[in-house]
């Protein structure tokens, strides 16, 4: 792979806008995973999405004129890019498809974080949810997302697979490995009283931001459009220099995203504030200051990059 010390800021230039990380963040991290490669290995992987069982309907159909009359290598990255953010595309398209190539689960695990220091003591190791890190073959329905991370990395570096297979593989490690890297894709808020199977990874939090109230795994979605650059961090470097990826990484990283998640989405503030509302009988919409979106911010940042090189890095298998 290319050194992460290469600027990474021209890649912002040609990104279509969108309203999410699984759209921005994923297009982000896939963009920098391409371009780790070797030309020769950019062209591999672009063949092998041709293969795509869904390629004519949901890529070539969709890509812009412009794109589709430019130049090869705009049209890798278009394709690269569409890849990262087609496991989220299948649900919309027809039932036939959703029936077929969905699976809500694959996209997260809940880790769980309590509300409060009782809600641990009564539902610490009662807990019945997938949080397995163990993937045992086949693919399908109702794993996690460690799981289905490495059942499809699997796919990918089985010699004997089709590439249709392989086309449909990428789409979920690229997807999956940026899912993995949203902290908020990692736990759930438990409490006995009132998130008793979990507050969705922040998605029953709601958040006061003008000009309407959003929630709080929407707040960390969306981070990844304020990004003015994604120039890496000298922290970040430091990671990426010390970094070892291998098929078993996907469950190491959990834990540290777990962390994150504890440390800085579900900080002691906000589920005190959390706490408050609650008890008054119906939560208030909370606020988030400056300091907490700043760090948010720099950490979803740092997230985006380390996926992206980490992708490279697992697709070289």
């Amino acid at each position: 792979m290319r050194s992460p010390t290469v600027s990474l800021v021209a890649l912002l230039i040609a990104m279509t806008p969108a309203h999410a990380w699984n759209a921005t963040g994923h297009k982000m991290t896939a963009e920098i995973a391409f371009n780790q490669f070797s030309p020769e290995r950019q062209q591999r992987i672009t063949a092998v999405l041709r293969a795509h069982p869904r390629f004519e309907q949901d890529f070539a159909a969709a890509m812009p004129d412009g794109v589709a009359g430019g130049t090869a290598a705009e049209q890798a990255i278009w394709m690269i890019r569409r890849a990262s953010i087609w496991p989220d595309l299948v649900p919309h398209v027809s039932e036939t498809v959703r029936r077929r190539y969905h699976r809500g689960t694959w996209h997260y695990v809940n880790l769980p974080i309590y509300l409060t220091e009782q809600d641990a003591a009564s539902l610490d190791g009662k807990l019945e949810h997938n949080m397995s890190l163990q993937f045992d073959p086949p693919l399908r329905q109702n794993l996690n997302v460690v799981q289905a991370l490495q059942g499809n990395l699997a796919v990918w570096q089985d010699q004997s697979a089709a590439d249709a297979d392989k086309a449909v593989a990428l789409c979920w490690i690229l997807h999956l490995t940026g899912d993995l890297h949203q902290p908020l894709h990692t736990v759930a808020l438990f409490s006995r009283g009132h998130f008793p199977a979990g507050d969705r990874g922040g998605n029953d939090i709601r958040i006061q931001r003008s000009p309407r109230p959003t929630n709080l795994h929407a707040v960390w979605d969306s981070l990844p459009n304020e990004f003015a650059d994604l120039a890496p961090a000298a922290s970040t470097l430091a990671t990426l220099a010390d970094d070892v990826v291998t098929i078993d990484s996907p469950a190491a990283w959990l834990q540290r995203h777990y962390e994150l998640a504890l440390e800085f989405a579900y900080t002691p503030g906000l589920k005190t504030e959390l706490q408050v509302g609650l008890a008054k009988g119906a939560a208030a919409a909370l606020t988030l200051n400056e300091a907490y979106r700043s760090r948010a911010g720099a950490i979803a940042k740092e997230q985006v990059i380390m996926a992206g090189y980490r992708i490279a890095a697992l697709l070289e298998y």
